[in-house]
């Protein structure tokens, strides 16, 4: 099987339980330790427990891996238990006592709504981080990524002056603690978010996409999630990893944990090929339970051994030469196509002449004659008569074509 150990961080795998109500407490925290991730964040103190989710269109999507949307829902909430930094840490302490020791603990300090809400947060945080650091935690998470963090108060205060100072206080109060920084990527500007982390000296930075969303039935009566508690899904996964592409691409170096719509192992698998050297596990963990976090984990590592992945080394960032193309292979690679989508005439044995192909066409490239579709010497290429095609009577093998290309100029998988 494939190695899926981080060197980085020695932890058994990329994977990262995100703080949420599967962390919090030690309770939690122990249930979630039976999918065996590579580390756990144990959610902050203070935080209130219960509210449930909301999953769309429904679980079977995200169980499946399927495209699916995640938010906060209307369920009963409850005050947390764990009411004191001392209590708190003796949390940290059983966990540390119980849970398998290959597992990293992380511990979540602070909250946005403390810098809202005033008074002396700083003192309170780095009181947090000493106190934590002594019980036993193996990093510190400041999670500022929670939905609406970047404009918070009505977007009066400067996220990124306060992410810099943030990581700074934690690295002067625990100077031998690893800060781990969890980036928002809604109304602000990631690639500066992971600058600033990475000159402020943080061990890690996470861009994690969790909106302000306003979801509604059309009956919007009986909606069950919360309009602006917290919105993602397998939307934001292109975006998260744009994020990460882009930061590598402009010479960012510190480790990455990004996260987004994380339902399957196929995007989980994304996000480390575009440069993340770790994968946070938010929604599915909470939202799924630990059985479908645990299949997820042993997914990839079944696809990594399947398809030639030894270890992390050769997956993280693989990608990367997909994103980082030169404009003149770029050029080459979409003509390579387009060349195909002009030269291959309909298969008139397929097409039913529902005439989709021809309402799609701008350049008068294919008509409809007795009911069966025909390609002009109008046609340029473009491809979108190819895409509505019901019955694949305009097809052409787009991933051969579009591999070749790579294969053609001796571009190939994994990077070692």
């Amino acid at each position: 099987m494939a190695d899926l150990y981080v060197k980085k961080f020695d932890m058994i795998n990329p994977f990262v339980v995100a703080s949420s109500p599967a962390t919090q407490g030690a309770l939690n925290v122990l249930k979630s330790a039976k999918m065996r991730p590579g580390a756990i964040v144990l959610r902050n103190y203070g935080h209130g427990s219960g509210g449930g989710s909301f999953i769309g269109p429904d679980s079977k999507a995200m169980f499946g891996g399927e495209m699916a949307i995640h938010s906060h829902a209307v369920g009963r909430q409850i005050p947390d238990s764990v009411d004191t930094l001392e209590k708190y840490c003796e949390e940290v302490h059983k966990i540390k006592k119980e849970m398998d020791s290959d597992i990293k603990l992380w511990v979540s300090v602070g909250h946005y709504s403390d810098i809202v809400k005033g008074g002396d947060w700083e003192k309170n945080w780095a009181h947090q981080a000493e106190e934590l650091a002594l019980a036993g935690a193996d990093a510190i998470e400041l999670h500022f990524n929670t939905p609406g963090v970047a404009v918070a108060k009505d977007r009066t205060f400067a996220y990124h002056q306060l992410l810099r100072h943030s990581i700074e206080l934690m690295k002067k109060t625990v100077p031998n603690m690893p800060i781990m920084a969890k980036l928002a990527i809604e109304s602000t500007d990631a690639l500066t978010s992971m600058r600033i982390a990475e000159a402020a000296g943080a061990a890690a930075a996470g861009p994690t996409a969790r909106w302000k969303g306003y979801y509604m039935d059309l009956d919007w009566r009986g909606t069950e999630a919360r309009p602006g508690a917290g919105y993602g899904g397998t939307q934001a996964t292109p975006l998260v990893c744009y994020s990460i592409a882009e930061a590598r691409t402009a010479g960012v170096k510190i480790p990455l944990y990004g996260g987004g719509g994380v339902f399957n192992y196929e995007n989980a698998a994304r996000i480390l090929m575009a440069g993340s050297e770790m994968v946070q596990l938010g929604a599915l963990a909470c939202a799924g339970g630990t059985m479908a976090c645990k299949k997820l984990i042993s997914d990839l590592n079944r696809w990594m051994d399947e398809n030639g992945y030894a270890d992390m080394d050769s997956l993280v960032g693989d990608s990367l030469k997909l994103f980082q193309m030169d404009a003149d292979f770029t050029k080459k690679r979409q003509n390579k196509l387009a060349d195909a989508y002009q030269t291959a005439d309909a298969d008139r044995t397929k097409c039913i002449g529902c005439g989709r192909c021809e309402d799609v066409c701008w350049h008068q490239g294919i008509e409809i004659k007795e009911r069966k579709a025909y390609k002009t010497d109008k046609c340029i290429g473009c491809g979108y008569c190819f895409q509505v095609c019901p019955t694949q009577a305009l097809y052409v093998d787009k991933k051969d074509i579009l591999r070749a290309a790579f294969e053609e100029a001796g571009i190939k998988r994994g990077n070692k």
